[in-house]
């Protein structure tokens, strides 16, 4: 792990480690991620969010189904890893309430650019192109899906990516690749150069060129191409098309986005604006959706990524996606904008999975069990469901290991799915057993800093998280840096209609979700220590929650099974001490204990 920073977390220093986003060859070249984790003995803060409970009216007939679902008694299990419901019981009971109307809410929709559906889908592998064969593959296939989405690449990890393909129901044809260089990228040409009116030169040296021909190409019907790869689809396929030459055009980036925003920007999509390093695979929902696209450096060249966001347009509701150079503390100039966070540079087909209808979902509400004095009732989750990239890739390779159903453990995902990716979060409620519970990651529907988001758009921000966390079906989300007290922090905590917030500090009051302190784990040793660092208290029951690093836990017999080890190993040490409950039971045991007024 890199070495522990101080940064700013709310009025308080605190020691925070910036950790890497990944291990697995997806991962590779991403730039360091956050989860705040504290290195003493102590509280470390990990972001998660929780979604809405149901409307009033129907929360008679909510506690129906909830009876049903938990069918044993907590009070009997002081470890609940030990029980689970049966799949085919919480399925029935979902389904039952989907029937009865216990979805009173509408689909979340309208922040994303979506795509027309196809009925057929064909599939390109990628894996031994060049990386400039592969910029210029995942923008075809942007290309082509926008008329209609019918293109699907597979550029690493083939047996996911086709078992991912293959849950979302659509047929597909596999397409035999060409022989030699770039057979991917040489093959989805064949296939689709009739729609490709112009091929646009860009220096791969010079990096803006780059991102200003991914521009001009989604806009113009074209791809970006360097000059070898020009040459060789020209020749082989003798291509008659318009070409533009890039390379030349503009003696520095300034002038180049300069030119951009006078040109391209006026037919860009306000909804969402891509910070991103090229070539990564987010390029295909960047041509498909017609995003400003921007590869500056947001220290050195932030004048000029502030003249991108004060574009008229941007504001409340727009996604920056991708990840920025700066990482998490892109927000610290976004959020100014009213333009919220969504990490996704490594998330891959996104113009096909946004061609799926909106949906909206469902999970039972909290039962509580009794506390008390002595023990501690803990929550665990895992990190960086905000990031869609890790909804699709670890947190998803995580649901295989077979010690998922053995032990408690919450997962962060991104509320966005409800609109990005549909048969993502389908696959993810499909699975679910008694023992899991669905969240939000930091801050809700975006990653946002609380702290720096403007004042006067705040409200309607926090209004749209209610709703988009409502409409995925969470109880509970990741706050972060939300410094207490502040106007901020009391309006997202009586908008936000959720049954608790984890992170940044243990606080009840009356009017607001209970709010319990979270420790960052960075690994299964860590988690163990991080277990150890909690006392119990003989005067009072103690709840906290546990939030393990999905890149330290992304290995070889990690996951949930590194997890149960621990687990284990302390309920040999001491028993009885702890007592693990999904975060929704935690926060209803919360409010039991502490006699709350029911949510806002």
């Amino acid at each position: 792990m890199p070495r522990p920073r101080l940064d700013r977390q709310t009025d308080l220093e605190i020691p925070r480690i910036i950790r890497r986003a990944g291990q697995r060859r997806d991962f590779s070249p991403r730039k360091t991620r956050r989860e705040p984790l504290r290195t003493d003995v102590g509280k470390t803060r990990h972001r998660h969010r929780v979604a809405q409970m149901r409307r009033a009216k129907r929360r008679l007939t909510l506690k129906i189904f909830e009876r049903r679902l938990h069918c044993v008694n907590l009070e009997e299990k002081q470890f609940s890893f030990s029980w689970s419901t049966p799949k085919g019981t919480f399925l029935l009971v979902l389904s039952l309430a989907i029937v009865l109307g216990v979805q009173p809410v509408l689909a979340a929709s309208g922040m994303f650019p979506k795509m027309p559906a196809a009925t057929n889908v064909y599939v390109v592998d990628c894996q031994k192109d060049s990386e400039n064969a592969r910029m210029t593959a995942w923008a075809l296939q942007g290309l082509v899906n926008q008329s209609f989405a019918e293109a699907y690449i597979i550029e690493k990890e083939k047996p996911r990516h086709l078992e991912q393909l293959k849950y979302s129901g659509k047929p597909f044809e596999l397409l035999e690749p060409l022989t030699g260089n770039n057979p991917g990228l040489r093959t989805l040409f064949k296939k689709y150069q009739d729609r490709v009116r112009k091929m646009i030169v860009y220096d791969a040296k010079k990096d803006w060129t780059g991102y200003l021909a991914l521009m001009a190409a989604a806009q113009r019907g074209g791809i970006p191409v360097t000059e070898s790869v020009q040459n060789d689809l020209t020749s082989e396929f003798n291509w008659k098309g318009d070409v533009a030459d890039f390379r030349s055009k503009w003696t520095n980036k300034i002038a180049a986005y300069d030119w951009a925003l006078s040109n391209l920007m006026p037919g860009c999509n306000k909804r969402v604006i891509f910070a991103l390093g090229i070539p990564l695979a987010l390029i295909d929902y960047v041509v498909a959706s017609k995003g400003f696209v921007f590869g500056l450096d947001f220290n050195a060249d932030r004048a000029e990524v502030e003249k991108i966001f004060r574009t008229q347009g941007y504001g409340v509701g727009t996604s920056l996606m991708g990840y920025a150079n700066t990482g998490d503390e892109a927000n610290a100039i976004a959020n100014r904008y009213g333009i919220g966070y969504v990490v996704s540079d490594l998330y891959a087909n996104g113009s096909f999975w946004s061609s799926f209808p909106n949906k909206t979902y469902y999970q039972p509400p909290g039962r509580a069990i009794v506390a008390q004095p002595g023990k501690i009732y803990a929550s665990i989750m895992w990190s960086d469901g905000d990031n869609i990239c890790f909804d699709q890739n670890p947190i998803w390779n995580f649901w295989h290991d077979p010690a998922r159903t053995k032990v408690p453990v919450a997962t962060q995902l991104s509320p966005t799915l409800q609109e990005l990716n549909t048969p993502l979060l389908d696959w993810y409620y499909s699975r679910m057993t008694g023992n899991d519970e669905l969240v939000a990651g930091p801050t809700g529907v975006q990653f946002i800093f609380i702290r720096d988001f403007k004042e006067d758009l705040f409200p309607a921000w926090c209004r749209l998280n209610r709703a988009w966390c409502a409409g995925a079906g969470f109880h509970a989300a990741r706050i972060w840096l939300a410094p207490r007290p502040s106007v901020k922090y009391t309006t997202y905590m009586k908008t936000c209609g959720l049954a608790g917030l984890l992170g940044e500090g243990w606080s009840i009051e009356a009017g607001l979700p209970p709010k319990i302190e979270t420790y960052g784990a960075a690994n299964e040793e860590d988690l163990f220590k991080q277990f150890m660092s909690v006392s119990p208290n003989a005067n009072a029951p103690v709840f906290c929650n546990f939030t393990c690093i999905a890149a330290g836990f992304d290995k070889k017999f990690g996951g949930y099974s590194a997890i149960k080890r621990q687990i284990d190993r302390l309920e040999a040490a001491y028993h009885g001490r702890y007592v693990f409950l999904l975060p929704r039971d935690q926060f209803a045991t919360i409010r039991n204990y502490y006699r709350l007024p029911p949510n806002p």
